[in-house]
């Protein structure tokens, strides 16, 4: 059921009650209840009006149950101990109108806190009452993912450069729409529609609207498509849907005699509902462009049109303070809300479609729950005015208003910051896909990307931007500055790379010297090896041979005393005498060859020595070679890090200047 509390009257007296009579402030924990401290403040200063035999606005407040029915407008509090949803909070507080005391200033801030902790309490009727547990209400608020594409989002990949108006300055913003998933904005301009990336500012494209100025720019759930609804005033009004990709433009919706204020496309991309000055909502089919719903519940010029993200309703709000929300697939009205005293300039869903937003021209913000029917928190957001408003993903408000700013909020509707004030009334606002920049712009044609953490930080995106032969002169220009800016810092980088081969060089040579060292001590040592090896073999060659020769000694002697008795001859004494000299002279071979090798294994250990040794000795200057190496690299590694950004940012710029140059050929 909708919450709002008479409209138009309330009690003609607030709250008021000594702090002596209830004894607030003794205890913290007291409970506070109507009829024990709530009632008699009524019966001192509202009976008289608000009471069972004479019922203004519908209300009676002397007794419990009447106040909780509420009056002829609904209920004015409620037991969930939520005290921004109460109505009766809401114009106590001054956050809504009509103020309540009338024509007073606010109530004193003990009476309020004394309303505020009856409220928060559970609006207990009596000492006995006990408070019910406290429900979540739809505040509540979890961000969702629903619509974002599996893959990369969509970019612009071939739109024309080609501008079609150009002129000194761009009329006052119309509509600027931000992708939910990219980096990416749309700004009307005349006859145009630019489109920016919110991250560098670039400008990716511009997609022609002959029909006159897009008076609503929103992008389809994905990212995929861009919905651009206006016209001409007095003339014609239509929605078109342009490819995000390609900017070509797969579908034109509509045929109005006047132009077309607001326009959104639901989430399966099968219908349109747009709205402007005939005072009529009407709902297109997307594919073949016939009319589906003809609504008439308006009385004045529609100003805003949004589906829910999940399709299933559709808000719109006219220059008479007229709100409704419809049944999307029916066309049924589901909710009548007439909480604003002023025209509705915007409406904005939250991702989760259980909460909408409307912007008036009465100065307030109202949140409402769309289960409940009811305004969760209404907040006075701009002097004069709201324009704009619009929720980011984690549920945060971005609002713009006629007091020329831009204000950032919680969930909860709870103010976070202002943004730089422009000179003019800021008319449209928007928040990039990842919460980081607000875009918005003003009666001037001035539009600015600003950080949301950090306003001061904002570049200009133009409307209407300049022609493409502007572009190239002026991105020349870029490109010439970027190139005298990279020279001494490219000539101090390749001095910085030079240092560090200069550095390296000696390294290489002494490592060289060292290795070469290393190598001659190894040939050393493994000559050595093969020495003691030999030696080995030498010695089981000397034994045997020892062994052998000792025999054939004792065959000289017995060939010797043979040959005295006359049993053998001469040539067999000879024979055995020569086998005896051939192995003794084979055994001092041996005998020299072993002394030859002792002698190589001392020589290669000392040479093995030595060259390590003088390994060692070189490698003592390493250390001070490496540290002026490091040196080196870390000056040509921060010559680098100094030049990769601009050269970066030249090539970024030639790109742009090749791209101008395509679209030059493609207007040839």
């Amino acid at each position: 059921m909708i919450r709002p509390f008479l409209n138009r009257m309330f009690v003609s007296c607030v709250l008021f009650i000594g702090l002596s009579v209830i004894g607030f402030g003794q205890d913290k924990e007291a409970k506070i209840t109507y009829e024990e401290h709530i009632k008699p403040v009524f019966r001192q200063h509202c009976f008289s009006c608000h009471n069972q035999g004479e019922k203004k606005g519908g209300l009676a407040l002397d007794s419990y149950l009447a106040l909780i029915e509420g009056g002829g407008s609904g209920e004015i509090v409620y037991d969930d101990g939520d005290v921004s949803g109460s109505r009766l909070w809401q114009l106590v507080n001054h956050d809504d109108t009509p103020i309540m005391p009338p024509n007073q200033d606010k109530i004193p801030a003990e009476q309020l806190a004394l309303v505020q902790q009856w409220i928060e309490g559970g609006v207990l009727e009596n000492s006995g009452s006990k408070a019910k547990e406290k429900k979540k209400n739809a505040l509540a608020f979890v961000a969702s993912t629903g619509g974002k594409p599996e893959g990369p989002a969509a970019m612009p990949e071939s739109i024309s450069q080609r501008v079609p108006v150009v002129t000194e300055r761009a009329s006052a913003i119309t509509a600027i729409g931000t992708s939910s998933w990219a980096p990416l904005v749309a700004i009307a301009g005349q006859n145009q529609i630019s489109l920016y990336n919110t991250d560098t500012a670039e400008l990716l494209g511009v997609l022609p609207f002959e029909e006159g100025i897009a008076q609503s720019l929103r992008f389809s759930r994905d990212g995929s498509f861009l919905i651009a609804g206006g016209g001409t005033h007095a003339l014609q009004g239509i929605v078109a849907i342009f490819d995000v990709k390609t900017g070509e433009r797969v579908a034109t919706v509509g045929d109005e005699l006047d132009v077309v204020f607001d326009a959104d496309i639901n989430a399966s991309m099968t219908r349109v509902a747009l709205g402007g000055p005939q005072k009529m909502l009407r709902v297109y089919d997307a594919t073949n462009g016939e009319l589906v719903f003809d609504l008439k519940k308006h009385t004045d010029w529609i100003y805003a049109v949004a589906y829910s993200p999940d399709g299933v309703l559709i808000a719109s709000g006219d220059r008479s303070a007229g709100l409704c929300l419809w049944e999307a697939d029916t066309g049924r009205l589901y909710m009548d809300l007439n909480e604003h005293k002023d025209s509705i300039n915007a409406v904005a869903w939250r991702d989760d479609s259980n909460v909408f937003a409307s912007a008036s021209d009465d100065g307030t913000v109202k949140i409402w729950d769309i289960n409940q029917g009811n305004v969760i928190k209404s907040f006075n957001a701009h002097g004069g005015g709201v324009t704009d408003v619009t929720f980011d993903h984690d549920g945060r408000l971005i609002t713009a208003g006629k007091d020329n700013r831009v204000k950032l909020w919680d969930p909860s509707g709870n103010h976070i910051r202002d943004f730089e004030p422009n000179a003019e009334v800021v008319l449209e606002a928007a928040i990039s896909y990842d919460g980081k920049r607000v875009v918005y712009g003003d009666w001037t044609g001035q539009v600015l990307c600003a950080l949301t953490d950090n306003p001061a930080t904002r570049q200009p995106l133009p409307a209407n931007p300049p022609s493409v032969e502007q572009r190239i002169k002026d991105t020349d220009a870029r490109i010439a500055q970027v190139q005298a800016e990279l020279e001494p810092v490219k000539l101090a980088m390749d001095a910085a790379t030079n240092a560090v081969e200069a550095a390296q060089k000696p390294i290489d040579e002494l490592n060289a010297k060292i290795a070469a060292a290393k190598a001659e001590s190894d040939k050393a040592t493994v000559a050595g090896e093969s020495a003691k090896k030999r030696i080995a073999e030498l010695d089981t060659q000397l034994s045997t041979l020892t062994d052998s020769s000792r025999d054939k000694h004792d065959a000289v002697i017995a060939a010797r005393f043979k040959a005295k008795e006359g049993a053998t001859n001469a040539e067999v004494v000879a024979t055995s005498e020569q086998l005896l000299a051939d192995e003794l002279n084979q055994l001092a071979n041996l005998r020299r060859e072993r002394i030859a090798s002792e002698a190589a294994i001392k020589t290669n250990a000392q040479l093995s020595e030595a060259k390590l040794a003088e390994a060692s000795k070189l490698a003592e200057g390493l250390p001070a070679l490496a540290e002026a190496l490091t040196k080196a690299q870390n000056a040509a590694n921060q010559a680098k890090q100094a030049y990769e950004p601009i050269a970066a940012r030249l090539r970024s710029w030639q790109a742009k200047r090749s791209q101008l140059s395509e679209a030059i050929q493609d207007v040839n």
